[in-house]
């Protein structure tokens, strides 16, 4: 059963705060939230912030920058709804691919194939994560995704 109170929304520049907190009470790093070449979606519900997803733009390929939901909205399914959306997004602006680094979890489930961090590294050189880590940062995660957005993948 959908929750038709959850509604998720594309974020402007007022909603760096709110991506931030929301990212910050999931552990997940929040130093290029909304920066250029990104775009960020708020979920509410009730017209509360409930959580925030990003994408972080390359050259026909995406980078998933970030799923958080708090954890007092958990369990009902708001997660995948905001990582589906991100998907439709990528796939909508014909990208080929997208990526996301993990610290766990596995994301199978959502049509995911684990790569060498080589493929991301290479596919959107420019991605803030990317560059963080280039430049003498930690490594974004434990384990590398993809999901091939070409036409005929599979759909989760």
């Amino acid at each position: 059963m959908t929750d038709h109170s959850v509604h998720i929304r594309l974020a402007g520049s007022q909603d760096k705060d709110t991506v931030v907190r929301v990212f910050h009470e999931a552990g997940l790093d929040t130093g290029e939230a909304l920066a250029p070449g990104t775009t960020y979606w708020v979920m509410e519900r009730g017209g509360q912030p409930v959580g925030a997803i990003g994408l972080e733009h390359g050259d026909g390929a995406s980078l998933l920058r970030g799923a958080a939901v708090l954890p007092e909205a958990r369990g009902g399914g708001l997660g995948r709804r905001l990582v589906m959306s991100a998907i439709e997004y990528a796939q909508g602006r014909g990208d080929r691919a997208i990526y996301m680094f993990s610290k766990g979890g596995d994301w199978s489930t959502f049509g995911f194939t684990q790569v060498p961090l080589a493929v991301v590294m290479g596919d959107v050189p420019d991605a803030p994560q990317v560059q963080a880590y280039r430049s003498g940062g930690e490594r974004p995660g434990e384990t590398t995704w993809m999901r091939d957005l070409s036409v005929g993948a599979s759909k989760a």
